[in-house]
Parts: C-alpha cells; sequence; structure tokens
C-alpha cells in the first residue's frame, strides 16, 4: 500500500495518473489498469521507507525517475493527437503552455490573423507563466511559453523606445517650410536636416533619459509591460541606459545648436 501522502503530494499523484489514464484510453495495445497498477507498486516501493505524510517534493523525485505520463503512450498514436492529448489532460499550467504554443502556430499558419492570435498566444503565456511552481517548472515549458513572449516583448519594446521618432520626424517635415523661409542660413535640404536630425536624435534621448528613470521605479506600468524579462535586467544596465541618453541629449544639442547658428 502507498504510504500517504501529504494533499499537495496526493493532488500531483492524481494528476499524474489522470493524465496517464486519458492518454492510454485512446489506444489498444496496452491495458491501462495494468499499467496503473505498475505505476502504484513502483511508488509504494520507493516510498516504502519514507515517514509518512509524504510531502510533495519527496512525491515529485519519485515521479520525475518514473518518467512523464507521455512515456506509456505507444508509437501507434501520431504525434498530432499526443499534442491534443496532452493539452487535455496535462496540469493546468502545462495546458496553458501548451494552447499557448498551439495558439501562435495557428497565428503564423493564418497570417492574416497573426496579431489575433499573437495576442492570445502571449495573454496564455503570461497566465501559464503565473502558474508554474517552480524554476525547473519554467525552464521545462520555457520552449512552448517564450516564443510569444519574447515576439511580443520585443515589439513593445521597440515602441516604447522609439515613439517618439513617429512625432519629431513629423514635425521636422511640417516645420521646415516656415524655417527655411525664415533662417536664410539654411540654403538647401541637407543643412536643414542636418539641424533637425540633431534635435530629433536629442529629443529621443529625453525620452530614454524619462522612461529609464521610469523602468527604475519600483512596480512601475513599464516594468509590468516587460515582465518576465524586466526581471532579468541588472540595476547596472539601466544605469548605463541612463548615462547613454544623458550624453545623447547633450552631444545632440550641441550639434543642433551649431547647424543652427
Amino acid at each position: 500500500m502507498i504510504p500517504k501522502l501529504s494533499e499537495n503530494a496526493q493532488k500531483s499523484f492524481d494528476e499524474y495518473l489522470n493524465q496517464v489514464k486519458v492518454l492510454l484510453r485512446y489506444t489498444k495495445s496496452i491495458d491501462s489498469d495494468e499499467i496503473v497498477q505498475n505505476i502504484n507498486d513502483y511508488i509504494e516501493n520507493e516510498l516504502a521507507d519514507a515517514i509518512e505524510p509524504v510531502g510533495s517534493d519527496e512525491l515529485e523525485d519519485v515521479l520525475k525517475k518514473l518518467g512523464s505520463p507521455e512515456q506509456w503512450v505507444p508509437e501507434e498514436i501520431t504525434w498530432w493527437k499526443k499534442f491534443i492529448l496532452r493539452l487535455r489532460c496535462g496540469p493546468e499550467d502545462w495546458r496553458l503552455a501548451y494552447l499557448s504554443f498551439g495558439l501562435l502556430l495557428i497565428g503564423f499558419i493564418f497570417l492574416p490573423l497573426i496579431l489575433v492570435f499573437l495576442t492570445a498566444s502571449y495573454l496564455v503565456s503570461r497566465a501559464a507563466l503565473s502558474l508554474c511552481n517552480n524554476n525547473l517548472q519554467v525552464k521545462e515549458q520555457k520552449w512552448l511559453i517564450y516564443p510569444s513572449l519574447i515576439i511580443v516583448n520585443v515589439l513593445l519594446l521597440s515602441l516604447l523606445l522609439f515613439w517618439p521618432l513617429f512625432i519629431s520626424v513629423n514635425l521636422g517635415y511640417g516645420f521646415e517650410h516656415d524655417v527655411r523661409k525664415t533662417y536664410s542660413q539654411f540654403t538647401d535640404d541637407l543643412q536643414y536636416w542636418l539641424m533637425a536630425t540633431s534635435f530629433i536624435i536629442s529629443s529621443l534621448g529625453i525620452w530614454w533619459l524619462i522612461f529609464a528613470n521610469m523602468l527604475k521605479k519600483k512596480n512601475s506600468i513599464f516594468q509590468k509591460i516587460l515582465w518576465p524579462f524586466f526581471d532579468m535586467i541588472k540595476k547596472k544596465w539601466l544605469i548605463g541606459f541612463w548615462f547613454v541618453s544623458l550624453l545623447m541629449i547633450i552631444i545632440f544639442t550641441a550639434i543642433g545648436i551649431l547647424f543652427w547658428f
């Protein structure tokens, strides 16, 4: 008889057996009851000397040695059916991980709807990551969860960093006629745009300085937007980003003034 398990350990064991039963339901070549009995016998032998109630960590070590539920699935089941079964019967956090990856694949298959499926995959990935119980589980699910997180975070970071360019470049075009008409030193497009580009880069540096300061604030909105990758950013990198922004402002403002006069 299997030793008494703690509440969390019993839940983990029930989830494992449930996955095995569901996975074996679709094959006729293997007796699922026999497999379940073999699993019970193995757990009983491994935990024979364990102190009751057996904790979830101790049980997880035994289940890890036993192997994943998928190992009991015969080769006769195709890969796509295994994927569907894993999505259906896995623990909630693993189901979300598979769902996230599936939505991303569908988005690349139906490119006109990529934004819809990418957004859905991103939201499911964040939910799956928040449900992971430990770092080991995160590592195991990375290839399922991280693709959509990386794509969306790169897009969001690019937008956050460079959105002022859209405004400042349009302003540069909008004021070109009036500036060149008012100030005689701008005899051609090149001279005007050398000056304008300097101030455009300087304005970008101002935004980066503000952005760096906002990133340093605890629990800022930008930290939440860039989660979980913001947690990987070291404090010295933010300080370096702040100094680069300040240098951009000083250098390109000076260059713009020189071209103006």
